[in-house]
């Protein structure tokens, strides 16, 4: 590491300081650097800049645990797993695109920046996202089946090469979203911050192919004819914990043309209220579960996507779908055993 990132970092820092404030270079010897930031009063803090050329978040409980009690990680990139994991455990950080967090109590200091997203200088690797159908059987699976279990199980349960779930686990390992043992047995998945990695690189509306239509008659209308499909599975809003009426149904057909007839809707391009989606992949009719739906006086159910895909689906859909991905995931968390599958093979 040379002192491009260091002094590139510092800048990041004096940038975004307010006016009468001083910035130190780096001082000390060749192995340590100190950051000195001068208040306009005179109140002086030094943090002990940590230099590390490629953080990932697995390294970040080890790296905290060493470091002195003020001290500033300088990198030429953090990547954002390991910016959320230093700011959980309040160490500040600065990286050369200008991504900043420096939190000091005395003299009082608080700086945000956002830099770049990705990695400039990435070289390529095997898997560096959950892009992609089977990326998202083996999120799927691994929320859904609880551990341990060993990959081989898992790609057995995923329905995914064996070769495939290694680069997936692999790459959630860094990610430091699961935890392996010594046998490399799978033990531990962090499933809340998975599916929110997860949904960085899905979106409901473009990952499958969308068709917008129209209920004339309303929602309530809506639920009793899907039992005229041969198949579906309903996901957003009335799959989730129903915090608000539904505004928006999306149903997963295996061909939107033949059931908007079947469910005699009309296309439209705008004022939609309902979405039919053929899924990225049959994973969506998997693991399925019925939902009570009440119409009216009276009440029906729906097939409804598992958990784990309907809180994907709401934190990339429209509207109030975020804030009612948020609250399923707080209901979700206390219920686990209760939703998670119990298969082991």
């Amino acid at each position: 590491m040379n002192g491009t990132t260091v002094a590139q970092a510092i800048a990041g820092v004096r940038r975004r300081l307010p006016p009468g404030w001083v910035v130190g270079e780096e001082t000390a010897a060749r192995t340590s650097a100190v950051l000195t930031l001068r208040a306009p009063d005179g109140q002086r803090a030094d943090l002990a800049v940590v230099v590390r050329r490629g953080l990932v978040p697995r390294d970040v409980p080890s790296l905290v645990a060493s470091a002195v009690q003020r001290a500033i990680v300088v990198s030429p990139y953090l990547g954002s797993r390991t910016r959320e994991l230093l700011a959980e455990a309040g160490v500040s950080y600065a990286d050369a695109t200008g991504n900043l967090r420096l939190v000091v109590s005395s003299p009082a200091v608080f700086l945000e920046g956002v830099g770049a997203g990705q990695d400039p200088d990435r070289m390529p690797r095997p898997l560096h996202s959950l892009r992609g159908a089977a990326a998202s059987r083996v999120v799927r699976a691994l929320c859904e089946f609880p551990p341990p279990f060993g990959v081989r199980t898992l790609a057995g349960v995923a329905a995914t090469p064996l070769g495939t779930v290694s680069r997936v686990v692999s790459f959630l390992e860094t990610e430091a979203l699961l935890t392996r043992d010594e046998r490399k047995q799978i033990v531990a998945v962090d499933w809340a911050a998975l599916l929110a990695r997860w949904a960085n690189d899905y979106r409901v509306s473009t990952t499958n192919a969308m068709g917008a239509y129209l209920e004339p008659r309303g929602l309530g209308a809506l639920w009793p004819k899907l039992s005229r499909l041969p198949r579906y599975a309903a996901t957003g809003s009335i799959a989730g914990t129903s915090v608000a009426p539904t505004r928006l149904a999306m149903i997963y057909v295996d061909d939107a043309e033949a059931a908007a007839r079947a469910l005699d809707l009309v296309p439209t391009e705008a004022g939609a209220n309902v979405w039919l989606l053929q899924p990225y992949d049959e994973v969506v009719f998997e693991r399925t579960r019925r939902k009570p739906v009440t119409t009216g006086e009276a009440g029906v159910e729906v097939i409804a996507v598992s958990l784990p895909q309907t809180v994907v689906d709401l934190m990339t859909s429209p509207g109030r779908g975020p804030q009612e991905a948020a609250a399923l995931l707080l209901e979700m968390k206390g219920t686990v055993e209760e939703w998670r599958r119990g298969t082991r093979s």
